[in-house]
């Protein structure tokens, strides 16, 4: 009688709280007859888990409930059949292919609006750029070829406003854009986006947002890997790369190199007007350049050291327009690129802190010499060095049960040097030293309530660079229910600015262009709200842009003694995206996806918004399809992309260039053997062999062929 009693008090509590409602106990089982535990029962309200036997017990008066599990498909089943056991069927989880890397504890949490990009390790990447295309809102208008120069942008903005990051360390704050094609894709965990005036986590040239790339740092597994690959293709392209690792319990290394060569000499068919059906050669367009990376990492109990560096260098002949052939005729460039950065990660006092510190290295060299009209013959060298250091602290407090503050304060420091030194005529050298300080703070609140969890951040970064001072803010609210559809609801509004870069102040290339030392920092304003839902295999994502930009920066030709290209800042802008994304998983092996970017990006220096002129090089349409197949010894992946047609000139009077579809394609069948992974690799690239240009009178190359193999070795 002593043991009953308990138990019929409990009984009486849960029916005298749950007054005017139905109270049932139930199970759950798969279709085995296995109990299921951990599901989510839920009537929209409240919610419970089911036992390690499968039992759960709830009271409603509401007629039906919502089963769910990972792994399972989710049912709903009418209260009054919960006397019968409710079956939940398999679903196999379906993940993407992502390789791990080790990071640090994002000390400002995750951007509500952040993006991680995916990463298959199976599939053979020619370059980042090419990584970065799965995302709607990245463009590039630069030659799809292997060893070109390769930029984007981001929503419309211009290329130098989208800044890139590298493990924490932005590499492009000078406001100049960067070239992607010095980063080999072989060494690059993962890729982040930030998308929409997002200065305070980066500083300068975040107008369109951030790309933040992690490299690889070496595996936490113990064990010794090596790589060997070579691949060929069309216009003399080859390709040898090689990467090694080692690792043990507390530390790894890793050390990669690759060597590439190409002709790039392609055929082209020359405009109607010009020569009627011809086709001519691009030449005068070969590329070399050579990698290096190494990166080592350890641990004392919770300190961790990284150390890593990285080294390219090119040489590139450089063919110009192809209406101007003769002015950069046999004109070429060399340079190298040198990236270093020590990190150092530990707890101290109840905080996770970060110390950073690195040293980029650029050098270029310009030979014109050649050229066959003696105004037009240059040679010059270039310089810059980037050097600063970063402290970030960062803590997560849990002000309740359900509440959390994360907070994060950083500061940094360093110097810059740029020289430009003109071999010709020394009496034009440059030299600029600057400095550059800058502070960043952000706080968010948490209120995790399991099926709902809603953030709220504020940012605030103020940045100092030679006598010039910025304040940047963002105001940051996401709000994500999970459920039997998962819906994700967010919105930004924050301020960026951009540095006019030392080659927009103080240009002397050669005659064609010259600096303007008087140019203005650009300045904007935007916002951003999105909407994502996500039901099974199926998700679909709708984002709205808008950015205001003061200030802005073009090159434009004025009469100085002839026509020559100067920077001006041309005053304001507006910049209007509505962005789509769709995919659908229906198999762990197959999925589908699709985007499409819609951008109004107009010029309102002068003239009204209904009748401003478009900015240059901005299409006003990009979508693209996407497939692919992941089998175990087969991968196949495809990609569809169309871009809308482009204005050339700032008034919208030359006819634009057209638009253009591509199609490109590829597939590898990696095969193990023991400890060995043997992967033979094939791509396509514009296999309908359009005939376009990205720019005016740079004509792009037709359908292309590349493959290769690769040999891998883990213990």
């Amino acid at each position: 009688m002593i043991k009953v009693l308990p138990v019929f008090l409990v009984l009486a509590a849960i029916w005298i709280s749950g007054w005017g409602t139905t109270t049932r106990l139930g199970k759950i089982i798969d279709e085995a007859g296995n109990p299921v535990p951990g599901a989510v029962v839920s009537d929209g309200q409240n919610q419970v888990f089911s036992a390690n036997d499968g039992t759960f017990y709830f009271y409603t008066s509401a007629d039906s409930l919502i089963v769910q599990r990972l792994g399972y498909l989710p049912r709903r089943v009418a209260f009054s059949n919960m006397i019968k056991p409710i079956v939940l069927k398999a679903e196999p989880i379906v993940l993407p292919k992502v390789i791990v890397s080790e990071t640090a504890l994002d000390l400002f949490s995750a951007a509500p609006d952040r993006i991680s990009l995916p990463i298959d390790p199976d599939r053979h990447y020619y370059s980042a750029g090419e990584i970065l295309s799965s995302a709607p809102s990245i463009h590039s208008n630069d030659v799809l070829l292997k060893g070109e120069s390769q930029s984007v942008s981001i929503l419309g903005n211009l290329a130098r406003h989208s800044l890139i990051v590298l493990d924490g360390i932005p590499l492009n704050p000078d406001g100049g854009s960067f070239d992607l094609s010095l980063l080999e894709a072989d060494n690059i965990a993962s890729i982040e986006l930030i998308r929409n005036n997002a200065s305070v986590y980066g500083g300068a040239s975040a107008i369109g947002g951030i790309v933040q790339i992690t490299s690889k740092q070496g595996s936490t597994r113990s064990g010794e890997r090596f790589l060997l690959g070579t691949e060929l293709g069309s216009f003399g392209y080859a390709k040898n790369s090689f990467s090694f690792e080692t690792a043990q319990s507390d530390w790894n290394l890793r050390f990669s190199a690759s060597n590439l060569n190409t002709d790039n000499d392609f055929p082209y068919r020359v405009r109607e007007w010009w020569t009627a059906d011809s086709l001519a050669v691009r030449a005068n367009n070969a590329k070399r350049q050579n990698s290096l990376s190494a990166s080592y990492s350890r641990r004392f109990d919770e300190l961790r050291f990284s150390l890593q560096s990285d080294l390219s260098s090119f040489h590139r002949q450089l063919p110009g327009t192809v209406n101007f052939a003769d002015v950069y005729l046999n004109a070429w460039l060399e340079g190298f690129a040198n990236r270093n950065r020590l990190a150092l990660d530990a707890p101290f006092g109840g905080l996770e802190t970060r110390l950073l510190l690195w040293l980029n290295l650029d050098g270029t060299l310009y030979d014109n010499t050649r050229a066959p009209l003696p105004v037009f013959v240059s040679k010059y060298r270039q310089k810059l060095a980037n050097l600063g250091l970063r402290l970030s602290l960062g803590r997560e407090t849990h002000l309740f049960k359900s509440l959390k503050w994360n907070s994060g304060l950083a500061a940094e420091a360093g110097t810059e040097h740029y020289q430009n030194l003109d071999l010709l005529m020394p009496d034009k050298d440059l030299d600029h030293y600057s400095r550059f300080a800058n502070a960043s703070l952000k706080n968010s609140l948490v209120l995790d309530l399991g099926d709902l969890i809603w953030t709220n951040s504020a940012a605030l970064r103020h940045d100092h660079a030679d006598l010039e001072d910025n304040l940047s803010w963002r105001l940051e609210s996401g709000l994500r229910h999970i459920g039997f559809v998962e819906t994700i609801l967010g919105a930004t509004l924050g301020t960026s600015f951009s540095l006019p870069s030392p080659y927009d102040l103080y240009w002397k290339g050669d005659s064609q262009a010259l600096g303007n030392p008087d140019l203005a920092s650009e300045t904007s304003r935007g916002w951003q709200l999105w909407l994502e839902n996500r039901l099974g295999a199926f998700s679909l994502r709708t984002s709205y842009h808008h950015n205001d930009i003061d200030n802005l920066i073009q090159w434009r030709q004025i009469q100085m003694f002839g026509n020559v290209w100067k920077p001006l800042n041309i005053g304001r802008a507006r910049i209007r995206n509505l962005e789509v994304e769709a995919g659908l998983t229906p198999w762990e092996w197959l999925s589908f996806s699709s985007s499409a970017l819609y951008t109004q990006a107009l010029d309102l220096s002068s003239l009204p918004a209904d009748s401003a002129p478009r900015l240059m090089y901005t299409p006003e349409l990009n979508y693209s399809l996407r497939l692919e197949l992941n089998w175990a010894n087969f991968n196949f992946w495809s990609r569809y992309a169309f871009t809308g047609e482009q204005f050339t000139t700032p008034d919208n009077l030359a006819d634009p260039l057209p638009s253009y579809s591509l199609l490109d394609l590829g597939f590898s069948f990696p095969l193990s053997v023991m400890d060995w992974k043997i992967t033979p690799h094939f791509s396509m690239r514009n296999l309908l062999n359009a005939s376009y240009e990205v720019y005016a009178y740079v004509p792009q190359p037709g359908i292309s062929f590349y493959g290769g193999l690769s040999l891998q070795f883990s213990d």
